[in-house]
């Protein structure tokens, strides 16, 4: 429960701090720390269920701050938590290297849905979505902040002490001697 309240803390000022941070640089510059707390959950958490109640939540603090059709964010926090899921499940992503690419392609992925999904809710808008620099610098920025948000979600499992989290300890087996 502890947790849950930690990633629910942390889902409402991720989204924020990066609006905050907008405001003194580029946008393009500033990580998308509601899709990195998603992704982090999906490669770190044990339960489903709490990872898509976070995802769910992230996503609606998202579409209320940004003014976007409403559901947007939630819809697509809710399918990069999934596809986080599946792929910690699918493939070793513990790595740097692993969770980079994992993540710029996410960050791709989440920008060219987002345009989609605007362009069809929203008559006349056409597809919106940010230049090709741009999109591939966000997608850089959203990799490189990937391990330290990684860290952080793992610390809040690690810290408060809930039996789901990815810092919690192995149990050691002990081997019995069969010699006497």
């Amino acid at each position: 429960m502890k947790v849950a309240i930690g990633l629910f803390l942390l889902g409402a000022l991720g989204p924020m701090i990066q609006s905050s941070l907008a405001q003194f640089i580029p946008a393009s510059l500033c990580p998308d720390f509601g899709l990195l707390l998603v992704i982090s959950v999906g490669l770190c958490g044990r339960s489903v269920a709490g990872g898509l109640v976070i995802a769910g939540f992230t996503g609606f603090v998202a579409d209320l701050l940004s003014g976007s059709l409403m559901g947007q964010h939630m819809l697509l926090r809710v399918v990069a938590y999934a596809v986080a899921k599946s792929g910690s499940r699918q493939v070793n992503l513990k790595g740097f290297g692993s969770q980079f690419v994992f993540v710029a392609l996410l960050t791709l992925f989440d920008a060219f849905v987002m345009g989609g999904i605007t362009a069809f809710f929203s008559p006349g808008a056409g597809f919106v979505s940010i230049g090709g620099g741009e999109l591939m610098l966000s997608a850089l920025v959203n990799a490189l902040a990937a391990p330290f948000v990684m860290k952080l979600v793992v610390r809040v499992y690690a810290r408060l002490g809930d039996d789901e989290g990815g810092g919690r300890r192995v149990m050691r087996i002990e081997t019995r001697s069969w010699s006497s």
